[in-house]
């Protein structure tokens, strides 16, 4: 219990030495913008736990089509641009003392959690160290790392979800009695009220121990069963209470609800791909390049384990380098950001009882959360976000494979998930420090109104931006009535930001765009420029011909 402990602190401590590198003002994704907004807006009120974030046009806009921070839904009279509550909620004592660098002690504490229970799993394998490889491979060497210092909710989901399986695991072998169970409900149903697919990852786990429970002892199984039932409706009950409290609807519920409603517009073979995306792409664009390369990648390291060839672990990890030629990008792929999962998927039938089950739990689980996740965000994450659980106890089982291979060979796929990891940190860094330079070029402008045409521009660099003087317009209708709104606001000048290549109209309303001399560039990701392009009001008064024809 000591080295236990003294080992969690090690691992926070280096989480929090790592957060240091990044820029507060810049995440890994838009969704984090969103709650930084939050958090702003919650503590610029100085008290109270309301999520409103508030929308400076709204007697003009009132449906909220032009809300600076893109996906903001109206509720009542609140603008809510989150989707889960507890990890925000959590989170603001710290925000309120430390800021975005406090806040983020939620996340490495779920990270923490994540990998003392990969430490749980391991030692139920068998491993031979007590788990200590498990433990820091996944603590420090997936993608658990790149969550932790990032704020997002998914280490606290998926530390939930996997104390829930060891949970399952020992009532499985009879280890513990039925009324665990109850505690493996509630951590799926906690998990729940921050990650969708931790249903998916209950149903399929409970069931499976009830299916290995119930050729010895039937009413065993079907106990297990209903208690988990039970007790994992108490936290999704409670969240739904609270939610209604705040922002007067249940949140949750209401997006897990639209998701599979929505589930029915997406293709199969969009489905289909973006499934092969989340479990083998080595770079976000998805391409077959990057599916063949991810591919190969995972079946060099299984082969470096199963054929014991030092060899084919250095070809993926010279793979994994090659990738980086064009730059720093994400790895959306599960078998390559973990690469212990590989092995996991090739040695799972020799693990025993323990190893088939933890395996079927990832794997039956898959087709469930890529039938229903949320479509169009395969690319832009780490590690496959939607099935991050699937990811962690299949590389738990390879980890534990690799502690009893030769050493080189063991040594080198460790050295390979560091790698894999190394440029997962590294990119984040980049990308923290460009938006937020970025988001700081943008903020400096003199323009009184700015008008995005990028959807998440806002979002993304929510730490920053003065939501009283941003709308978004994603397109030119849009634009148009962005344009009308600055008037009716009395601004006399209006700065339009889009990509380089897509110039706005020369007249908005009764604004006028500035001549060539008018326009100018801000830096944004690896090196993309965005465009500024200004407006005037029109000194003709909107007459038609008052607007100079250079460009």
């Amino acid at each position: 219990m000591r080295r236990t402990l003294l080992s969690a602190v090690a691992l926070f401590a280096v989480y929090a030495c790592l957060s240091l590198l990044n820029d507060p003002a810049g995440y890994l994704g838009t969704d984090t913008g969103g709650k930084v907004a939050t958090l702003r807006a919650v503590d610029a009120r100085g008290g109270g736990l309301d999520p409103d974030v508030g929308y400076w046009a709204e007697r003009w806009d009132p449906k909220g089509t032009l809300h600076p921070l893109y996906y903001t839904n109206h509720i009542g009279d609140r603008w809510v641009n989150v989707t889960t509550l507890p990890a925000l909620y959590a989170s603001l004592p710290l925000y309120r003392i430390a800021g975005y660098r406090g806040a983020l002690a939620v996340p490495m504490l779920g990270a923490v959690a994540v990998a003392l229970a990969a430490a749980a799993l391991a030692r139920r394998l068998g491993a031979r160290d007590g788990g200590r490889l498990a433990f820091w491979v996944v603590g420090l060497a997936s993608p658990i790392t790149i969550y932790a210092i990032d704020f997002w909710e998914h280490t606290l989901g998926v530390a939930l979800m996997a104390w829930a399986v060891v949970v399952l695991v020992d009532l499985s072998r009879r280890a513990k009695s039925p009324p665990w169970a109850l505690v493996a409900g509630g951590l799926f149903g906690a998990a729940a009220t921050m990650r969708t697919e931790a249903l998916v990852y209950g149903l399929v786990a409970t069931a499976l121990a009830c299916l290995a429970l119930f050729r010895r002892s039937p009413m065993r199984a079907v106990a297990v069963g209903l208690l988990v039932a039970a007790a994992l409706v108490v936290p999704l009950t409670l969240n739904a209470a609270v939610e209604r409290s705040v922002v007067g609807q249940s949140m949750r519920a209401d997006r897990a609800q639209g998701t599979v409603q929505t589930s029915g517009d997406v293709t199969p073979g969009e489905r289909v791909r973006e499934a092969a995306v989340t479990a083998i792409a080595a770079t976000s664009d998805g391409s077959p390049a990057s599916m063949t390369l991810g591919a190969l990648v995972a079946v060099l390291v299984a082969l470096a384990v199963i054929r014991r060839s030092l060899p084919a672990a250095l070809a993926a990890g010279a793979l994994v380098l090659a990738r980086t030629a064009a730059g720093l990008d994400f790895v959306p792929g599960m078998l390559v950001a973990t690469p212990p999962a590989a092995v996991g998927v090739a040695v799972a039938w020799k693990r025993g009882r323990v190893g088939h089950y933890i395996t079927l739990v990832a794997v039956a689980s898959l087709p469930l959360v890529w039938a229903f996740q949320f479509a169009g965000g395969a690319g832009p994450q780490w590690g496959g976000r939607y099935i991050l659980l699937s990811g962690f106890l299949l590389g738990v089982v390879g980890i534990v494979a690799i502690a009893d291979a030769p050493v080189a060979i063991r040594n080198s796929v460790v050295a390979l998930s560091v790698l894999v990891t190394a440029l997962g940190m590294a990119w984040m860094v980049q990308r923290t420090h460009e938006i937020a330079r970025g988001a700081r070029q943008l903020e400096a402008r003199s323009q009184p109104v700015l008008i995005s045409g990028v959807g998440h521009l806002v979002r993304e660099g929510g730490a920053v931006h003065d939501l009283r003087r941003w709308l978004t317009a994603v397109n030119d209708a849009d634009l148009r009535r962005a344009a009308d709104v600055a008037d009716a606001a009395g601004a006399a000048r209006i700065g339009v930001v889009d990509v380089p290549g897509h110039p706005p109209p020369l007249r908005l309303g009764r604004y006028c765009r500035a001549a060539a001399a008018g326009s100018s560039r801000v830096r944004w990701l690896a090196g993309s420029p965005l465009a500024v392009w200004d407006y005037r009001l029109d000194p003709g008064l909107g007459q038609p011909n008052t607007c100079s024809p250079t460009e």
